[in-house]
């Protein structure tokens, strides 16, 4: 029973600790990215970028 408890307590803890960065966001949104990975940045993945971000 005491394995029990400690165990729930040591996957809470790391929950806790991981959630923060899960959630993290960039602080700036003015660069678009690479979407396909096709190594170009190109125009429809800069408009769909500045759509995602236009209604937030």
């Amino acid at each position: 029973m005491k394995r029990f408890w400690i165990a729930n307590l040591f996957l809470l803890m790391s929950a806790a600790a991981i959630a923060p960065v899960a959630m993290a966001q960039g602080s700036s949104h003015s660069s678009a990215t690479d979407r396909n990975g096709d190594g170009v940045v190109s125009i429809q993945e800069v408009r769909l970028h500045y759509l995602d971000y236009s209604t937030n």
